[in-house]
């Protein structure tokens, strides 16, 4: 009788298979990325322009996003002395743009304004007012020998100072006996005084400047206070007696805006409301009836012209998405057409054992490394633009790092979105088929 031998025992290794599985993963997709290179470097023209409609595209939004990150710093910085009680009444209707982001000031007594001294004596006397101003403004050339440069004088009243926390460096604000004799005195901000007496060595109190216009002439105006730097706004203001700039300036009886601090934050609506009610009964306007004045606070000049910033920002990046899209498309052709050229090259890997899997990762990855060294390229174009406009604009360049990760990634997804058709059709080709190109 024959034995039956038993088959030797199974034996089952407990080092599991992973590691070698994913170290060959790796090596495949290094392997890939290899040859990713050396065909997008084998057609280094090819490349670089199907590159170019994303680097555009991400060139785009970096500029878009400077310029906005610089603007909207500048308007905080400008309008920070403006306070957050403070309301100011301007003439006329709203610009059509103000709901929008849009805000305008008026300046040189202009002919349409109905708001006058009169009307910021009578808001004064509100409950929650402490001190009102009227304001002209007038922009003109400055001359002390032989230094000049373009500035802006504020025809205002004596407690203009008040209203902004304005800080004297040197010298003294003009009184109200200057303001009723019309005197000719005049306080200057921080740069004004650099751009006229730094260069001489002159101590600019009691030195006489001249300041006028082709549309106005030319006046002289005795310096009596130099203020401290506060913000660019102040610093290149000229400030002067509202009634001097008023009769012997401009010869105007009315004036360009009118300012008001309330006593809080709290009161701004109800204080807004009663300025509302009490200009429309001081200038006769029935109810229905169009104002012929409107009230704006410091925040909504914020909030306004940090909008219109980031409208246009929103405008280019919209435009970005365009050229990215565009980018991508080009992306997918030049991939097509290199499958259709590499067919060969796709049949004897297949041949000799390399998967589906395999011909997708290398096409994919090619196409991913097209649109992330577009981003790239892309984003220093972008810094660079961004740079030069905003500094031309003499604005703050503000770099943001979030802007630049985002714009990247959104690059690489665009080489993620558009060349996985191309991947998938090279790797669904028939080996004997692609062998047929050999």
């Amino acid at each position: 009788m024959s034995r039956v031998l038993a088959p030797p025992p199974r034996i089952v290794s407990s080092r599991p298979e992973l590691p070698r599985a994913t170290s060959s993963r790796g090596l495949l997709l290094l392997a890939n990325f290899r040859a990713a290179r050396k065909a997008l470097l084998a057609n280094g023209s090819r490349s670089f322009l199907t590159m170019l409609g994303v680097i555009i595209g991400v060139a785009a939004v970096i500029t878009a996003v400077t310029q906005a990150e610089g603007t909207s710093a500048d308007i905080n910085q400008r309008f920070s002395s403006l306070g957050t009680n403070i309301l100011t009444i301007q003439p006329g209707a709203p610009p059509a743009m103000a709901g929008k982001g849009g805000f305008m000031i008026k300046q040189g007594g202009s002919k349409d304004s109905t708001l006058t001294l009169n009307d910021a004596r009578a808001l004064a006397s509100l409950a929650h007012v402490e001190q009102s101003s009227a304001l002209l403004r007038i922009g003109g050339n400055v001359i002390f020998r032989n230094q000049n440069g373009q500035f802006q004088m504020l025809g205002v009243s004596v407690n203009y100072p008040s209203i902004h926390n304005l800080q004297l460096a040197e010298g003294s604000w003009f009184s109200d006996a200057d303001e009723s004799s019309r005197a000719s005195k005049v306080v200057i901000g921080a740069t004004v005084a650099q751009t006229l007496f730094s260069a001489l060595h002159v101590d600019p109190i009691g030195q006489t400047i001249r300041f006028g216009s082709d549309r106005f002439g030319s006046q002289p105006f005795q310096v009596v206070g130099v203020l401290t730097s506060a913000d660019p706004m102040a610093d290149q203001n000229i400030y002067a007696p509202f009634n001097t700039v008023q009769v012997r300036v401009l010869n105007t009886t009315t004036t360009d805006s009118i300012e008001v601090l309330v006593d809080d934050t709290n009161n701004l609506t109800l204080v807004q409301q009663e300025i509302t009610e009490l200009l429309e009964k001081r200038h006769h306007i029935t109810s229905g009836a169009e104002d012929d004045f409107w009230v704006q606070s410091a925040t909504q000049m914020v909030q306004n012209r940090q909008a219109s910033a980031s409208s246009l920002a929103t405008l280019l990046i919209g435009i970005a998405a365009v050229s990215l899209t565009v980018g991508g498309i080009g992306i997918m052709n030049i991939m097509l057409v290199s499958v259709t050229e590499r067919t060969r090259e796709i049949g004897i890997r297949l041949a000799v054992g390399a998967r589906k899997s395999d011909i997708r990762n290398q096409f994919l990855i090619e196409a991913v490394l097209l649109s992330a060294l577009g981003g790239i390229i892309g984003v220093f174009f972008g810094l660079f633009v961004g740079y030069e406009i905003v500094v031309s604009s003499e604005l703050p360049f503000i770099l943001n790092p979030g802007a630049i990760m985002l714009a990247v990634s959104v690059a690489g997804l665009t080489g993620i979105i558009f060349g996985l058709y191309p991947a998938v059709r090279a790797a669904d080709l028939d080996p004997i088929v692609a062998l047929r190109a050999i």
